[in-house]
């Protein structure tokens, strides 16, 4: 399912990129949050499920720094749409600094020989426990392994939060009597996406803890864990088909509302 689902999120970020970027700017961020999103789990589902050591070897550090965007798009895309400013200034690639870190960090080995990669590959395959033990960037020589892999789906956590208060602020600012009946609609929207992601980031979280706590089974087992994070996934894939006017942004309230309103 996990692979069915990723693929899915690409598919939907193909969509978004090509199809809605150019009249809806903020479709750029949402777009690049399902591709990366969705990346994560491909590289999820080819390291603990595959059992193919080219796939492993092509993918277990080479995409691995993709993750750390997951949050930044999330946060770009939800205050784009609430501020209608999907521009970024210079201090927004602030943002990008864990994944330049991990990236410089991973670049040793992710330039060492397809050989190499394989026999790492095959020790995986024999025994997932070996991606807790292997140093596969310099990050694990000062942090532990669990820090380095716990720090992914913490820094979405931290963007998740953040996008859920900056759309709290948002509402509690604007008063009813001024926000368009579509910002209504906008405001269901981005409050069923946050959800969705929040409970899959929440539940994710829980279950590498558990993993580090209890051992990898935990990723074999079908779980309350396991089970809410491939409900939330869903939730997140199938909410812009059903939220399917938020591609065309938040309505904005023109200025002769509010001279209307003062007269």
């Amino acid at each position: 399912m996990l692979l069915c689902l990723s693929v899915t999120g690409i598919i939907l970020s193909a969509i978004l990129l090509f199809f809605y970027a150019r009249r809806y700017h903020s479709a750029i961020y949402l777009g690049l949050f399902f591709l990366t999103i969705s990346l994560y789990g491909i590289n999820q589902y080819v390291v603990l499920f595959s059992k193919s050591p080219f796939l492993i070897a092509l993918i277990v550090t080479n995409i691995s720094f993709t993750s750390y965007l997951i949050g930044p798009m999330l946060y770009w895309y939800i205050r784009s749409t609430l501020s209608d400013i999907p521009r970024l200034k210079w201090a927004d690639l602030l943002h990008l600094l864990p994944m330049l870190v991990y990236l410089a960090a991973a670049l040793p080995d992710m330039f060492t020989s397809f050989s190499y990669k394989m026999g790492i590959a095959k020790e995986i395959i024999n025994d997932v426990g070996f991606l807790g033990t292997f140093k596969f960037t310099v990050l694990s020589e000062i942090f532990s392994n669990m820090a380095v892999y716990l720090s992914r789906p913490i820094l979405a956590l931290g963007y998740t939060l953040w996008s859920v208060a900056m759309l709290i602020r948002y509402w509690l600012q604007g008063k009813e009597s001024r926000v368009l009946s579509g910002q209504f609609f906008m405001i269901r929207w981005l409050s069923v996406f946050l959800g969705f992601q929040l409970l899959l980031t929440v539940c994710h979280l829980t279950s590498m803890f558990r993993t580090f706590a209890e051992g990898s089974d935990v990723f074999f087992t079908l779980n309350a864990l396991q089970f809410m994070s491939g409900f939330g996934m869903v939730g997140l894939l199938c909410s812009p088909i059903i939220f399917s006017r938020i591609l065309f942004g938040m309505p904005r309230i023109p200025d002769s509302y509010f001279r209307k309103e003062t007269m």
